[in-house]
């Protein structure tokens, strides 16, 4: 369980051929050594080229947290991968736009995150085939 904002929690998956990280709680400077470690391991030590971060339950991030952040992008586009950072909250968008940093990262909305398809689900009409 998160106390104060200021623990991070990471949940580690897989879904489509990609490592799902979720992440919990705050991406500060107190925490972002941990993230980088993880991430590290994922990237150099196990060979994964491509990881989604989900950030809906990232509360906050400040310069440390976005710095790991962008190491791991290069990382991964230096093997050719991809990194996608999936969910973010409104405040937490507006320090990657404040930062420039939405225009270097694949930021989408939850709903395109790879583990819940690739879309919102499609409305059902009544009488058509199930």
């Amino acid at each position: 369980m998160l106390s104060n904002g200021s623990r991070l929690s990471l949940v580690f998956g897989r879904s489509l051929g990609r490592v799902v990280v979720d992440v919990h709680g705050s991406l500060d400077a107190s925490t972002a050594g941990q993230l980088r470690h993880r991430l590290t391991d994922l990237i150099d030590g196990q060979g994964n080229r491509h990881l989604v971060l989900d950030l809906r339950e990232m509360t906050s991030v400040d310069p440390a947290g976005l710095s790991v952040l962008v190491h791991a992008h290069k990382k991964v586009q230096r093997n050719a991968g991809d990194l996608v950072l999936s969910g973010a909250s409104p405040a937490v968008l507006r320090v990657f736009e404040r930062a420039g940093l939405d225009k270097v990262f694949s930021l989408t909305p939850s709903w395109l995150h790879p583990s819940h398809g690739d879309g919102p689900p499609e409305p059902r009409s009544a009488g058509l085939g199930a």
